[in-house]
């Protein structure tokens, strides 16, 4: 659904890309998501609350749902013309993604390496309200840490209301999905702009 909300917004950005940056819809959607919640937050507008991201995520939508519906012939060709692509790309996605869902269900215990430390910050982007996420090991400071995936992570654990155990290893899961399908698109684009045999671009990508 984010990459649903965030595709327009590639579209728009990105007309030159035989995709129209599809690839990486869902990241970027992320992105803004957890950017916004970010800002509204720091800035003491708006609480970081599943509320809130449920409201910025359907304002999303609405202005890509006006968007959208101002140009459907162009998205219809769009859609037609790169279906073949974009059920490659989410083919990738989704092949990846439940590929590393297996692999984190062998051991999916948070308690190695850095692994808690990770799982301290997420908690603490989750638990934040108002401002930046509270240092786990020193209360009423805010993380003197770059944290902003934590905070990406936490916005769509918010948004869902999993578990911070279980959005932990889903999040370990994702980034590598959205890595691969980013991958993919990347040099689908970069073949599509010398060759115009799809088959090249896709056996590229």
């Amino acid at each position: 659904a984010i990459g649903l909300v965030a595709f327009p917004l590639c579209y728009y950005l990105l007309p030159r890309l035989k995709d129209r940056g599809y690839s990486v819809s869902k990241a970027l959607g992320l992105v803004v998501l957890g950017y916004l919640s970010w800002v509204l937050s720091v800035l003491h507008i708006l609480p970081s609350a599943q509320i809130t991201v449920l409201a910025l995520l359907f304002g999303l939508g609405g202005l890509s749902v006006w968007y959208f519906w101002d140009r459907r012939e162009e998205f219809k060709e769009f859609f037609l013309e790169q279906r073949t692509a974009i059920l490659v790309a989410e083919g990738i996605f989704l092949s990846m993604f439940l590929a590393w869902v297996v692999f984190r269900a062998y051991d999916p215990a948070i308690d190695h390496t850095e692994q808690p430390m990770d799982f301290a910050f997420l908690n603490a982007s989750v638990r934040s309200f108002f401002g930046s996420p509270e240092d786990p090991w020193l209360r009423g400071e805010s993380v003197s840490y770059y944290y902003f995936g934590y905070w990406m992570m936490g916005t769509v654990t918010k948004l869902t209301s999993i578990p911070s155990y279980v959005s932990y290893n889903l999040s370990l899961a994702l980034i590598p999905a959205l890595g691969a399908m980013g991958i993919f698109g990347l040099v689908y684009n970069m073949v599509s702009s010398e060759s115009r045999r799809l088959q090249y671009a896709l056996f590229g990508g």
